[in-house]
């Protein structure tokens, strides 16, 4: 918690599908060590410091899906996620981006998955760890 503020720090986690697969952990895992440390330090500092987030460390694709944007000088990195649950930040799918845009097909990816975290967790199949 940020005891200035008051905030409280969120928790990211990965979307896992029905399978168990990761996706966004195996997008990460396909990097050198360099390149992965720094996409888990801007996830690190966005659990911490969501609240005032920004570009271009963040940006809002839609109503309900966002982009931490990680930025190398050859490519631009990009993990699309959601705010969930109050406390969780639900890391749902990772690209290379080459364009301007988000392709509609990696933003269809994400909010599908966004889609079955949500049934599945109303379900009763996917447990969070409540805070202590």
């Amino acid at each position: 918690m940020d005891k200035k503020r008051g905030v409280v720090n969120k928790i990211a986690i990965y979307y896992e599908d029905l399978k168990g697969r990761k996706h966004v952990k195996d997008f990460v895992d396909s990097f050198d060590e360099k390149t992965r440390a720094k996409i888990l330090a801007r996830v690190e500092f966005l659990e911490e410091h969501w609240h005032e987030a920004r570009r271009p460390l963040v940006d809002k694709i839609d109503r309900d899906l966002y982009e931490l944007r990680v930025e190398f000088a050859w490519n631009n990195v990009r993990v699309l996620y959601a705010y969930m649950f109050k406390d969780y930040i639900v890391l749902l799918h990772g690209l290379v981006k080459k364009t301007d845009k988000i392709p509609e097909n990696d933003k269809k990816k994400a909010r599908m998955r966004m889609l079955d975290f949500q049934i599945r967790y109303d379900e009763g199949k996917i447990k969070l760890t409540k805070r202590g």
